[in-house]
């Protein structure tokens, strides 16, 4: 199958639109696994988690940065955009779904299909090209917020195939546009984030205003997923992405295999330092909580609700930075940590005295009525203070 999956403008914008809901759509489900270990226990899973969360939020602002390249807004307070837990993420993978959920074996599971190297199987597709997936009866993307493709029979196998779909993409309508003597470039560059709002810790920033810098920007998302592309089961070094740094996959698997990778391991093969990871030392929250499981317990219903009130707001930040206001970057990374103050009045708690689950964030959030500039000024005044 070798049908291209980008085939207009509006085709590339809605993609893109679901790119930046998908790297977003992962920040809940690793945020509570975070949440749920118990302090000073699980350093080396605590120190992962934390890391990937990070680059998550890069992955996000480069795809904004691509996005309004093309002289588009993204909107993440638009209706349907933040899920529903359990999910499907926005590109499609059918044989798994995402939840809210504590820190346990089937939820590091999880987190490796979200992250795994595109790699499709042969034996689940009717048929497929570079992980793109021809299903019978998927009819579309699981996000509200994203409609059906002209084709509504994709999905893909992994991440990775789904970028690389957005950057056969850009290649094909850029031609196009070049042959005219135009480009799909025509964004103001003045939206671009840059390295000097972004926290550094999660890598650097590609400012987009061409097709070569797009490309880079998405690769490097790519790459920190899944590593470099796959040679075979026993290559080297293909856990580590171009700069040298481990993919989000493969340190989810030295949790799984409770060894660190080094330089010339092979993918199922760590032969770094050992730890431990303790599942017994996680708070055993209820899976997908909703604010109605709280009902009964009026603390912990309007600790639920001023979670989501935060995180909102963290929404509002983000949502602000992309569309021109980028110093309220700064600390938005600091600010999505800092939720777990609300959140550990949920999940330090049991829902009731007969339970044996305990409480955790619901991630009910509204969408918002206001512009895309939502809180822009109070926000900037609790940027300044952070500074």
């Amino acid at each position: 199958m070798n049908e291209r999956i980008i085939n207009t403008i509006d085709d590339l914008y809605q993609m893109l639109d679901a790119a930046i809901q998908l790297e977003h759509a992962t920040i809940p489900p690793y945020l509570t696994a975070l949440y749920s270990i118990h302090p000073e226990t699980n350093l080396e899973a605590t120190a992962v988690i934390r890391a990937v969360l990070v680059e998550e939020m890069l992955h996000m602002t480069l795809s904004a940065n691509v996005l309004n390249a093309l002289g588009r807004h993204p909107n993440l307070l638009r209706e349907g955009f933040m899920p529903s837990f359990p999910t499907y993420l926005p590109d499609g993978e059918k044989d798994f779904q995402v939840s809210i959920a504590a820190f346990t074996p089937e939820t590091l599971e999880t987190f490796l299909n979200i992250e795994r190297p595109s790699k499709a199987p042969k034996n689940t597709l009717s048929t497929y090209s570079n992980g793109c997936i021809a299903r019978a009866n998927h009819a579309r993307f699981h996000l509200d917020a994203i409609k059906p493709l002209k084709s509504p029979t994709y999905s893909f196998y992994s991440i990775g195939d789904f970028y690389d779909a957005i950057i056969d993409g850009i290649k094909f309508l850029e031609t196009q546009a070049r042959e005219c003597g135009e480009t799909i470039f025509i964004g103001d560059p003045k939206y671009q984030v840059s390295n000097k709002y972004y926290y550094s810790g999660g890598g650097e920033v590609i400012e987009v205003t061409d097709e070569k810098s797009a490309i880079a920007a998405l690769n490097l998302i790519k790459e920190q997923g899944e590593g470099k592309a796959e040679q075979g089961e026993d290559t080297e070094n293909q856990e580590f992405d171009s700069e040298g740094e481990i993919s989000h996959y493969y340190r989810f698997k030295q949790l799984q295999f409770g060894r660190y990778y080094r330089k010339g391991d092979r993918p199922n093969n760590p032969t770094g330092a050992k730890f431990e990871v303790d599942f017994s030392k996680v708070y055993p929250i209820k899976t997908n909580p909703k604010l109605s499981d709280f009902a009964e317990n009026p603390s912990l219903l309007n600790a639920a609700k001023d979670f989501n009130h935060s995180y909102r707001e963290f929404l509002g930040i983000i949502n602000a930075a992309f569309s021109g206001h980028q110093n309220l970057l700064l600390g938005a990374v600091c600010d999505m940590f800092r939720l777990k103050e609300y959140a550990s009045q949920l999940i330090r708690n049991p829902i009731s005295i007969e339970s044996n689950v305990n409480a955790g964030p619901t991630f009910e959030i509204e969408a918002s009525r206001y512009d895309l500039s939502y809180g822009a000024t109070a926000l900037t005044d609790a940027c300044k203070e952070r500074a």
